[in-house]
């Protein structure tokens, strides 16, 4: 057997790896390197401040008719984003304000990502979800599970603003961000009776309603939940800290995101941690700080800030005063992958 010794090992090398791309073959050797026992992302921590957000939301709402937008929205990107990548605030979750002017409708759509709504101001306005009209309050937390239809309204006055979560990275990298729209408005039901809304009843036979899950949580249910803990012991992490649910399931208000108000109360120092699911939280109330990967993020009221996976972070209010965050998270989507991990800093 003759031994081909025209060919140097370069060449070898080059010509074999040339053949595993032009057949479409990836060596596994070759995309370890970037692997480890931690999980990471490129992109960072971020907070917008609702000043400046505020300001370009009006803004906008003076150059670009609803008409032409259809949803005027600005989304928050995180500046570590790649130039290619279409995300949001974290690598799964969505972060954006919503504005709708007096007189104007945001027409009907729906879409695969599951969306919910925090009010930051205005009131006067109301969304349509699958027929069920729904008042938009200030404070008040919204769904729109995902495939229903929603439309948005405003017979108030002044702007209404509100904090738009969805999980539409995650099904976008699951190609599966799917969106119809529907010029019409939707027909509206009558009231859903509170009881059924709420999973105090159910309906056992025949096709299933169209709405099956509570489409608002008012703030002031939720902060006397937490004025009724406050003297309780407080999470280490989180302080006095509430998890909105749905009580249909007893789970998570949706099946890829979860929901949360929490109060740090005046003087706490919350201990550091983290966790392999991603946060946005949105201030509504007070004024604080958070160290996240050593670097002080000071937070007031409106303002929005996104850890993204495995980011150490605490919160600390040394003020006088209550501070209050709303926060969503894709913990119940990591949960259900099995990948959930929390670990508390030393």
């Amino acid at each position: 057997m003759s031994v081909d010794t025209t060919r140097s090992d370069e060449t070898v090398h080059d010509d074999f790896y040339a053949e595993l791309a032009d057949n479409h073959y990836s060596p596994l050797w070759q995309l370890m390197g970037n692997l480890g026992p931690e999980a990471k992302t490129t992109l960072v921590p971020h907070i917008w401040r609702y000043e400046q957000a505020r300001r370009l939301m009006v803004e906008a709402g003076e150059i670009v008719p609803l008409e032409d937008a259809l949803r005027r929205v600005l989304g928050f990107r995180n500046p570590g984003c790649l130039p290619h990548q279409r995300t949001g605030a974290t690598d799964t979750l969505w972060s954006a304000l919503q504005l709708v002017l007096p007189g104007e409708v945001a027409p009907a759509h729906r879409h695969t990502p599951s969306a919910l709504r925090f009010i930051v101001e205005g009131d006067g306005a109301y969304t349509v979800v699958n027929g069920q009209r729904v008042p938009m309050d200030e404070g008040d937390f919204l769904l729109t599970p995902n495939g229903h239809w929603h439309e948005h309204g405003h017979t108030g006055e002044g702007p209404m603003i509100w904090l738009d979560g969805l999980d539409s990275p995650l099904m976008s990298r699951l190609n599966q961000y799917i969106i119809e729209e529907d010029p019409e408005c939707q027909e509206v039901d009558a009231p859903l009776p509170a009881a059924y809304g709420n999973g105090l009843f159910a309906k056992p036979w025949g096709e299933p309603e169209k709405v099956e899950q509570p489409l608002v949580y008012k703030l002031a249910d939720a902060l006397e939940t937490i004025e009724y803990l406050r003297t309780r012991e407080g999470d280490p992490f989180d302080d006095i800290i509430v998890e909105y649910r749905n009580p249909i399931t007893g789970g998570p208000v949706m099946t890829t995101i979860g929901a949360y108000l929490q109060l740090i109360r005046p003087g706490v120092d919350t201990r550091a941690h983290r966790h392999t699911h991603s946060t946005v939280y949105h201030v509504v109330r007070g004024s604080g700080y958070s160290i996240v990967d050593g670097r002080r993020i000071d937070w007031t009221k409106g303002d929005t800030i996104a850890i993204p996976l495995w980011y150490e972070h605490s919160h600390h209010n040394p003020t006088g005063e209550d501070a209050i965050l709303f926060s969503y998270t894709d913990k119940p989507a990591i949960d259900a992958l099995g990948i959930g991990r929390i670990r508390p800093s030393e």
